[in-house]
């Protein structure tokens, strides 16, 4: 039987992420949401003069006109936004339809400043009375009170920030003020007033360069996995283990100071004339690619490396390095901006230097990422195919030179940047998806679990996303040393792809778990002005990796 689960609202105009809960709810085996609980509070309804009378009384008049200015800026960044197919439902609201709830209006009472919202002995006596398993809370103040026991999976709260405490202003928008690389989430399970709460999942974004942007993203990558986890814990069978405790805190939505909207602004008005000079100058953010050899993959000063100079017009990166016949062959993908889509080239590799051998691979939709692997005598390229929304496998057909579509190992999945090898006895796939339309493969990494690299089934590590994180999660390559594997990841920056990479050893790989340990950070410190880099594979005593620079794409050979 399905659990009955109840959502907290303060009306029945609802933000996107209450819609898309609800809907994924109408096709969950697990538990279904049967209630509503609308809060009568007078907040953000009713003509313009109710609302700003409700403000001045909850929060004063002081608060009110850096209110009015931060709804403002948000206002004119959403008429750009939205323009964006991807972010068209950015700030609108949707509304619920009575029709197959169980409606209940409760009156809570809400502390003078408009903050935390306690519920009488009657609504509680109410709540109780209607069985929920677990109570789903989106409502605008602090919840705190008896209302938090009644439900035997008590109240889950869905918070925009990563930090323990109260937190006071928009969510997404600090981060993207203070400049910080990564943006959270959190999905806790509320206790009691001042007592410990569960902290069920966490995860984080790479921070964008806008509010509204990061904003869009933190809500369309994040919206599924609150539906995840009430579904794991209405499951008798599934334990969803807390991972985490601390101290109850909810976000205070507030606004930004007057002055330090003025700064965000400034600073948002400072990126603009960076990318619109860059533009003007016919410059970009280029990727190249450079070799050393070494007989350790970690010993290397990477600036005394060997550059590959990039093509006119195009850029090489995600170098892939493979030691054949006592010959070294580097893959790359080979990226044309006068098409703006990339293919697989080959270049071989000795100490007397570099021998470019072509385009080896091209379709018709981009490709990047070679990764390489032997199966049975035979030579396999998955290179990324996300664009076709599928993890394609190439059979090599004449070493380096040509390879041939094999079969598809997945499909209807945008997945970046897989790797596939073998591990105690089983063929594991570790890749970057994104399930929401944000297209963003840096910060979730899935693995999957075969008998065979090539096999039609592949079967979903219990943990999956084994990594939400954009500093850790993307995948830049694989080392294979010494009987042990290193997985290579990707650290994202502010506003900044590939800002680093790191190499971690997989010390726990099985169904049921996984951990990995860092040993290395590779920051972009090796080349003069260079930005990040991104992929760092090592072979049989060479080593490969990229790195991006500020350039103009008619530079090179």
């Amino acid at each position: 039987m399905k659990k009955r689960v109840g959502l907290i609202v303060d009306s029945f105009c609802v933000s996107n992420q209450v819609l898309d809960l609800v809907r994924l709810s109408k096709e969950s085996e697990s538990y279904e949401i049967t209630t509503l609980l609308i809060n009568d509070i007078e907040r953000g309804s009713g003509s313009l003069v109710t609302r700003i009378a409700s403000h001045i009384s909850l929060r004063g008049l002081s608060d009110l006109l850096p209110n009015l200015f931060f709804r403002f800026v948000c206002k004119v960044e959403s008429f750009f936004v939205r323009r964006n197919i991807k972010y068209s439902n950015l700030y609108s609201r949707f509304y619920l339809q009575e029709s197959g709830f169980n409606i209940i209006k409760v009156n809570p009472k809400v502390s003078k400043n408009g903050l935390v919202c306690r519920y009488g002995e009657e609504d509680i006596r109410s709540v109780g009375e209607l069985n929920l398993d677990s109570l789903v809370y989106f409502g605008g103040s602090v919840l705190r009170g008896d209302i938090l026991k009644v439900c035997p999976n008590g109240v889950i709260l869905f918070q925009y920030g990563d930090n323990e405490g109260r937190r006071v202003g928009p969510p997404g928008f600090w981060e993207v003020y203070e400049r910080q690389p990564r943006t959270g989430f959190t999905i806790k399970r509320l206790k009691d007033d001042g007592g410990e709460c569960d902290v069920l999942y966490s995860g984080y974004i790479a921070t964008s360069w806008l509010y509204s942007f990061n904003l869009a993203n933190l809500c369309e990558i994040s919206s599924p996995f609150l539906h995840q986890v009430i579904g794991c814990i209405s499951f008798e069978e599934i334990k969803l283990k807390p991972y985490k405790k601390n101290v109850c805190g909810q976000s205070v939505r507030s606004s930004p100071s007057f002055i330090k909207t003025v700064m965000y602004l400034f600073k948002v008005i400072f990126l603009i004339s960076i990318k619109v000079a860059m533009r003007v100058q016919g410059k970009t953010f280029r990727w190249g690619v450079a070799y050393q050899f070494s007989e350790s993959w970690s010993g290397v000063s990477l600036w005394c490396s060997n550059k590959i100079p990039n093509p006119k017009n195009r850029f090489l990166a995600d170098p892939f390095v493979v030691k054949k016949d006592d010959c070294h062959f580097c893959f790359v993908e080979d990226y044309d901006f006068k098409v703006n889509k990339g293919s697989i080239s080959a270049y071989k590799i000795s100490a007397k230097g570099y021998e470019r051998l072509g385009v080896v691979l091209e379709e018709d939709f981009h490709l990047s990422y070679p990764f390489i692997f032997d199966y049975e005598d035979e030579v396999y390229m998955c290179p990324e195919t996300h664009e076709k929304n599928q993890i394609r496998v190439y059979k090599c057909i004449d070493f380096p030179n040509k390879w041939e579509f094999y079969k598809t190992l997945m499909s209807n999945v945008s997945a970046s940047d897989t790797n596939i090898f073998k591990y105690n006895g089983r063929w594991w796939l570790f890749t970057n998806i994104d399930r929401s339309a944000v297209l963003d493969h840096s910060c979730q990494l899935y693995i999957f679990y075969s008998d065979s690299p090539l096999a039609s089934e592949w079967h979903a590590h219990d943990r999956n996303p084994v990594i939400f994180d954009s500093a850790i999660a993307r995948n830049g390559g694989m080392i294979f040393s010494d009987n042990e594997v290193y997985r290579v990841f990707q650290r994202q920056g502010f506003d900044m792809y590939g800002e680093a990479c790191g190499i971690a050893k997989i010390v726990d790989l099985s169904v049921a778990d996984y951990r990995e340990e860092v040993c290395k950070i590779v920051e972009p410190d090796f080349f003069k002005k260079i930005r990040g880099t991104h992929t760092y594979n090592f072979d049989s005593n060479l080593v490969v990796f990229d790195y991006v620079e500020v350039s103009k794409k008619t530079t090179g050979v």
